[in-house]
C-alpha cells in the first residue's frame, strides 16, 4: 500500500466519524423536533378538547340553573293555571329565561323543558318538538349525536337530558318534576376546528365511529378517509391518548388521538411529518454535498503536499514519542533545510529546557521536603522539653530525687534519640520504646496510668518519621487523663495491611462533637494558626513522608476518651 493510498484512507477515516456524528446529531435533531411536535400537538389537542368539554358543561350548567329557577320549579310542581292571562304570562316568562340562557352561551343550541305534571313543553326554538314521546324514545343521560329539526331543516347536534329530581327512575321519566334537553349543534365544534387548523397544516376532527365524525369546514376529507381506511382509528381511540406515525401515498403523517373524559368521543389530529421536517432534510442533503466536495478537496491537497509534509511530521511525531517516554534530552536530527527547520530547532531547544527544568524541580522538591520535615520536627522538641523541665522542677521542689534522676536519665535518652539529625526516620520499635519511657515517666508523676501495647512483630521494623507516637500520648495524658481522678488507661494497637494503622486510645475526658470537629479541621489545614502543634505536626509529617493517602483520623473512643488512628500507605522511597 503506497503513501497516497494511506493518505486517502486517512481522509476517509477522518470523514467517517464526522458523517457518523452528523448522522447521529441529525437523528437526534429529528427526534427532538418530533418530540416537540408531539408535545405541542398534545397540549394543543388537550386545550382544544377542554374547550369543547367546557362548552358542553356550560350548556348543562344552564340546564341545571333552569331547573333551579323558582318560577320553573313552581310550574314543575303542577302550579300552572289552566287558562287565562296568568298562564300565558308564566309561559312567556319561562321562555324568556330559556332564551337568555341560550344567548349567554354565545353558541348555537336549543334548550327545551318538558313538565310531565302539566304536560307542557317549552323551548328556545319554536319549531322544536319535545314531549312525552320524545322523552321516552330519545332520553340519554350522556351526550349523543342525533338529528334536530330546525324550521324544517335537520341539523346534527349533540343532545343530552337532565331530569329533576336526580333519583327518578329512567324507566319511568313521567314521574319526574321536569325534564330538560340541551341540543348543542355540531356547527359549534366545526367552528372551533376551523380555528384549530387555521395556523397549521393539520387536519383535526371529532370522532366517534366511521359514520359519526365532525370535521372542520376546510378538512382534507380525502386524506382523512384514506387514513381511516388504511389505519382503523378505533384501535387508537380505545385508549386515553395515542400518537403514531402512519404512511399514506409514501408520505409520513403523525396521527394523534385524545379521548374525551366526558363523552365517548375522541379528538383526532393528522400532521404531515414530511412537510414539517422538510427544512431538516434539505439541510442534511446540503451537508452531504459539501462533505463530498471536502473529500475531493482533501484528496487533491494530499497529492500536492505529500512530499513536503509527510516526512517532517513523522520526525516530529517520533520526537514527541521520545518526550512522552520521558526521554527529555532527545534531539531531532534533520539534514535537509526546509520550512520545518525552525520548528525542529524550537523542538530541540524545548526538550533541552524541559530536561534541565525537571532536574532542577526534582532537586528543589527533595530539598524542600527535607527542610519542611526538619522544621516540623524542631517544633516538637521544645514542646516536649518544656514539659520535662517543668516536671523536673516540680519533683525537685518536692524532694523526689529518684523521680528527678529517672526523668534526667530518660530526658538524656530522649535527646540522644531526637538529636540524630543525620536521619529523619526511625523504626516503629524505636518509637514505641521512646513512648514506653515517656509513659513510665508520666506514671511515676501521676501514679494512675496503665497502658497496653499490641503490635505485630512485622510492623516494628517499619521505617516511619521520628517522634510520631510520643506527642499523641502526651496529648492524651495532658488533655485527657490528668483531669480524671480515676485510673487512666492508654492502649496502643498495630494493624498490618495495604494501609498500616497504629491506633492509640485513652479513657480520658474526651471532646464534645463540636470540639472534635474543630480539631479535625485544624489538623487538616495547610498552615497551623493555633497554639497546639502536636497533632498538626504529626499529621503533616506523615503526609510529607508517605504521601497524601496517609495522615491522622480522630474519633470518639469506646473507652471514653479519644481514638487517634495513624495510617500510612507503604510506598517505595527513591
Amino acid at each position: 500500500m503506497n503513501v497516497i493510498t494511506k493518505v486517502i484512507l486517512l481522509i476517509v477515516l477522518i470523514l467517517t466519524p464526522i458523517i457518523g456524528l452528523f448522522t447521529y446529531t441529525n437523528q437526534q435533531s429529528v427526534s427532538v423536533i418530533e418530540e416537540q411536535i408531539n408535545t405541542r400537538n398534545e397540549e394543543k389537542l388537550s386545550y382544544f378538547l377542554n374547550d369543547i368539554e367546557r362548552l358542553l358543561d356550560q350548556n348543562m350548567m344552564y340546564a341545571t340553573l333552569a331547573a333551579k329557577d323558582p318560577e320553573i320549579r313552581n310550574v314543575s310542581f303542577g302550579n300552572l293555571p289552566q287558562t287565562g292571562y296568568d298562564r300565558q304570562n308564566i309561559i312567556q316568562s319561562i321562555q324568556s329565561k330559556l332564551r337568555l340562557f341560550s344567548i349567554t352561551n354565545q353558541v348555537m343550541n336549543i334548550i327545551s323543558i318538558y313538565f310531565p305534571k302539566s304536560d307542557l313543553s317549552l323551548s328556545t326554538m319554536s319549531s322544536a318538538t319535545f314531549g312525552e314521546r320524545e322523552v321516552e324514545w330519545q332520553y340519554t343521560p350522556n351526550w349523543k349525536l342525533n338529528k334536530v329539526d330546525v324550521n324544517g331543516v335537520h341539523m346534527d347536534a349533540f343532545s343530552r337530558y337532565f331530569v329533576s329530581p336526580y333519583q327518578v327512575n329512567p324507566d319511568n321519566l313521567m314521574n319526574a318534576d321536569l325534564v330538560v334537553r340541551v341540543d348543542f349543534f355540531t356547527q359549534n365544534i366545526t367552528n372551533l376546528l376551523d380555528g384549530f387548523t387555521l395556523a397549521g397544516h393539520s387536519d383535526a376532527f371529532f370522532y366517534h365511529s366511521p359514520s359519526e365524525a365532525v370535521y372542520s369546514s376546510k378538512a382534507n376529507t380525502k386524506l382523512i378517509q384514506q387514513v381511516m381506511e388504511t389505519y382503523p382509528v378505533d384501535q387508537y381511540t380505545s385508549t386515553d391518548k395515542s400518537r403514531n406515525i402512519v404512511k399514506i401515498d409514501g408520505k409520513k403523517y403523525l396521527l394523534y388521538t385524545l379521548r374525551s373524559t366526558k363523552m365517548e368521543w375522541s379528538l383526532v389530529d393528522i400532521e404531515p411529518l414530511d412537510q414539517i421536517l422538510q427544512p431538516v432534510v434539505l439541510s442534511r442533503n446540503l451537508f452531504y454535498v459539501i462533505l463530498l466536495l471536502l473529500f475531493l478537496f482533501g484528496i487533491v491537497s494530499a497529492l500536492l503536499l505529500y512530499s513536503h509534509i509527510q516526512v517532517p511530521i513523522r520526525m516530529l511525531i517520533r520526537g514527541v514519542e521520545h518526550i512522552k517516554n520521558k526521554n527529555f534530552a532527545y534531539q531531532i536530527k534533520n539534514r535537509r533545510k526546509n520550512e520545518f527547520q525552525q520548528l525542529f530547532d524550537s523542538f530541540n531547544g524545548m526538550s533541552i529546557e524541559i530536561d534541565q527544568l525537571l532536574k532542577r524541580v526534582y532537586t528543589e522538591e527533595v530539598r524542600s521536603r527535607e527542610a519542611v520535615m526538619k522544621q516540623l520536627q524542631s517544633q516538637i522538641n521544645p514542646h516536649f522539653l518544656y514539659n520535662c523541665l517543668a516536671y523536673i522542677v516540680n519533683m525537685a521542689k518536692m524532694n523526689k530525687n529518684q523521680s528527678v534522676i529517672a526523668m534526667a536519665h530518660n530526658l538524656g535518652d530522649y535527646y540522644k534519640y531526637t538529636t540524630r539529625n543525620e536521619s529523619l526516620v526511625a523504626t516503629l520499635r524505636q518509637e514505641i520504646e521512646l513512648a514506653i519511657s515517656y509513659l513510665d515517666i508520666m506514671n511515676s508523676q501521676l501514679d494512675k496510668l496503665e497502658y497496653t501495647i499490641t503490635i505485630p512483630d512485622n510492623m516494628l521494623d517499619m521505617q516511619i518519621p521520628r517522634l510520631l507516637v510520643q506527642p499523641i500520648i502526651e496529648n492524651a495524658i495532658v488533655h485527657g487523663l490528668e483531669e480524671r481522678l480515676e485510673e487512666g488507661l492508654i492502649t496502643i494497637l498495630g494493624r498490618e495491611g495495604p494501609i498500616s494503622r497504629l491506633i492509640i486510645e485513652d479513657n480520658g475526658t474526651g471532646l464534645t462533637s463540636d470540639a472534635l470537629q474543630r480539631l479535625r479541621q485544624t489538623i487538616g489545614q495547610e498552615v497551623n494558626i493555633t497554639k497546639r502543634t502536636g497533632l498538626w505536626n504529626v499529621n503533616h509529617r506523615l503526609k510529607y513522608y508517605f504521601g497524601e493517602h496517609s495522615g491522622i483520623h480522630i474519633d470518639h473512643s469506646a473507652l471514653g476518651g479519644l481514638r487517634i488512628e495513624l495510617y500510612w500507605e507503604i510506598v517505595e522511597k527513591e
